[in-house]
């Protein structure tokens, strides 16, 4: 059977990073970030702006294929709206070429730790910690969902965890590449497999439902320890992504049973038997809310060093953010809203397997607002009790980052992103963009 490429990839990988010179006249380079199939990233001045930022040198065969060509004009741009619809993805800021004819992508600079760091040491993370990264992951891979894109590339040296416990989901800019048809052979081939769906390796037509294996493989690795599949060669993992399934979860008693039982299905070796994300994110939360005896499967979790990380924050202002229900933080706020739960069973993931959009469930929509974010509670409560008297519903959120405990304030439920912008924008012109 064949299991992928061994042919060499369709394009020549190009380590060069040209130090000191301009592109398109306004992004110095200044140094060189790392370099895959899909070029060079390099670091770069943006000159009209004096920010840092990232730039990725495509390899020059990619201006000579004309499907890719014709692919990047025809979802660069879409690619650079879907980048600002979510905070959990790395901001691209432009598509182009360079004087010398090279195809190139201009994004944010992002400094954190990868997920791959924080997993290597082979050491599952506390169910609460996870829970609250896959939601926080999960929002941002959905927002590229509903906007006909797919990533492709999901695995944890892709998840950027920021100083201040938010998440990045890096290469959002490949999305267009990864998804053409010429370039699935070096999708196959790059490492690591532990993460690649069946529909990768035999090179069949990718949907978001490649995404969701991955996801799932991540999610699989944060509670155990290890991925689903893994072996000494690259050909072994390949072929038990084809052919088996993973070791149960419950080897770790910890993992609930419904986390489990959707981390499965999530792994299926059929797309259409996956659920799509919204409802995996829907099951997600619903088990993330439960009052905490009903997590348990013994008496007492053990818990592991948390990694916290505040879910689906979106910069308005300095540290003005919105948020959405579909990608709330685990800790309740002081006020906190109404929260719809399945009674009396475990939601289901059961969908039909058309694939029609009638499958996908309906979300409440609540975007809100917050301000600031602070070590001492106290800060918290008073900017809390300031913004109440002025008549706006707020209330503080509390969560855990490198240890230390942060407090945010926030602020409404309001029906749309719109709504919500609308309010950042005033708060911050009567002075609430603080810290």
């Amino acid at each position: 059977m064949r299991l992928g490429p061994t042919a060499a990839p369709v394009v020549e990988l190009d380590d060069r990073a040209p130090i000191g010179r301009r592109v398109q006249g306004r992004y110095r380079i200044i140094g060189k970030l790392g370099v895959g199939a899909f070029g060079a990233v390099c670091a770069a001045e943006d000159t009209a702006t004096g920010h840092r930022v990232a730039i990725r040198l495509l390899p020059r065969g990619l201006a000579r294929a004309p499907q890719v060509a014709r692919t990047i004009v025809r979802l660069g741009q879409s690619i650079v709206e879907a980048s600002t619809s979510h905070p959990g993805l790395v901001r691209v800021l432009a598509f182009g070429q360079t004087e010398h004819g090279r195809p190139f992508v201009a994004m944010e600079r992002v400094k954190g730790r990868r997920l791959s760091e924080i997993l290597s040491e082979g050491k599952p993370l506390a169910v609460g910690a996870v829970l609250r990264l896959a939601l926080d992951l999960g929002g941002s891979v959905e927002t590229l969902h509903s906007m006909g894109l797919v990533h492709g590339a999901l695995r944890p040296c892709n998840v950027m965890v920021l100083e201040d416990g938010r998440v990045k989901l890096m290469d959002v800019e490949l999305a267009c590449l990864r998804d053409s048809e010429s370039m699935k052979a070096v999708v196959a081939a790059e490492p690591p497999a532990e993460y690649l769906a069946p529909e990768q390796i035999r090179q069949a037509p990718v949907t978001d439902k490649a995404d969701v294996y991955a996801f799932a493989a991540i999610l699989y690795e944060m509670l155990c320890g290890v991925p689903p599949f893994h072996a000494a060669t690259r050909e072994a993992i390949l072929q038990k992504h084809l052919t088996e399934a993973p070791v149960p979860m419950r080897r770790r008693r910890a993992v609930p049973v419904s986390v489990e039982s959707a981390v499965a299905l999530a792994l299926d070796k059929q797309p259409e038997v996956r659920p799509f994300m919204p409802d995996l994110l829907n099951h997600l939360w619903s088990e993330a809310h439960r009052p905490a005896p009903r997590w348990k499967r013994t008496a007492v979790i053990v818990c592991g060093a948390a990694l916290a990380v505040s879910v689906a924050l979106l910069m308005i202002s300095g540290p003005l953010v919105l948020r959405s229900r579909t990608s709330r933080p685990l800790e309740q706020a002081t006020q906190p809203p109404a929260i719809k739960e399945t009674p009396a069973s475990e939601p289901s993931l059961a969908r039909e397997t058309n694939g029609s959009a009638s499958a996908r469930p309906s979300r409440d929509p609540a975007f809100t607002v917050q301000v600031g974010a602070f070590s001492a509670r106290e800060r918290a409560v008073a900017l809390q009790r300031e913004l109440a008297r002025t008549g706006a519903e707020a209330g503080v959120l509390q969560a855990k980052v490198g240890g230390r405990t942060i407090h945010r304030v926030r602020v409404g439920r309001f029906a749309s992103h719109a709504a919500a912008a609308d309010a950042a924008r005033r708060l911050a012109t009567s002075g609430y963009a603080t810290l």
